[in-house]
């Protein structure tokens, strides 16, 4: 069990507001001149410890998760993600990683693929019966429509607690915001990209934390600045969490 919440570090009593002020603001912008769409988000998460005795006495973990997802009329792919990378776990509460992921996308008239390179920070914090989650991503963006290299940050933040009454299900909700760091000849421009929000529910079935799922309702808005047509996506996720 953690510590209470007046006792948050100086960082997160920052943090944690901003991330709500930031889902807030962004969840009430207004829908006029947006496009919108529904879809389904399926995604396999994956994570554990190496074998290898040295790698374990070096905290060292592994990372794999893939994604298909599916969005527009009928629901025809959009997107395939695949990334695996690996990691080092400094304390119960911190991990970092790096990795690297590969992109497909089906658009019709156009064949995309992107390579990335992620590095990650973690921290995981227990507040009485509410998990919570600050997940901090850098991406190093190559695509195949454009030569520059895309920089993109991504902030996390993620709350879990149980259903009373229920002890395998669970309440979960988060919240991760996008920034462009730079701008790109295939379209990226420095500042806002995009925002996902998430709220539904999970279940644990014999609360070991080794296998979870999650279906919940997705929310995600895109940032479009050429043409200012924003897009509005509202999806059906449904994720597998497992953990070696």
């Amino acid at each position: 069990m953690g510590p209470p919440l007046y006792r948050m570090s100086p960082f997160l009593r920052r943090a944690l507001p901003c991330s709500i002020f930031a889902l807030a603001s962004l969840w009430t912008i207004s829908v006029q001149g947006q496009v919108q769409d529904a879809g389904l988000w399926l995604g396999a998460f994956a994570q554990g410890e190496f074998s290898a005795p040295a790698l374990r006495d070096k905290n060292a973990r592994w990372w794999f998760d893939a994604n298909t997802r599916f969005l527009g009329e009928a629901y025809p792919l959009l997107q395939s993600v695949i990334r695996p990378g690996i990691g080092r776990q400094l304390n119960d509460e911190q991990s970092i990683w790096v990795g690297y992921a590969w992109i497909g996308e089906s658009i019709p008239g156009i064949d995309f693929h992107e390579n990335r390179i992620w590095e990650q920070w973690s921290l995981t914090q227990d507040y009485g019966d509410t998990t919570v989650l600050f997940r901090s991503r850098l991406e190093q963006r190559f695509v195949s429509v454009g030569n520059d290299a895309g920089w993109r940050f991504r902030q996390m933040i993620r709350l879990q607690r149980p259903v009373r009454g229920h002890d395998k299900l669970m309440w979960v909700a988060w919240d991760e915001i996008f920034f462009h760091l730079n701008n790109t000849d295939w379209g990226a421009r420095t500042g806002y990209n995009q925002n996902r929000v998430f709220v539904g529910v999970g279940r644990e079935p014999r609360l070991t934390g080794r296998r979870r799922t999650e279906i919940g309702y997705l929310y995600q808005q895109i940032n479009v600045p050429e043409d200012g047509a924003d897009l509005s996506n509202h999806i059906l996720s449904v994720n597998i969490f497992l953990n070696r």
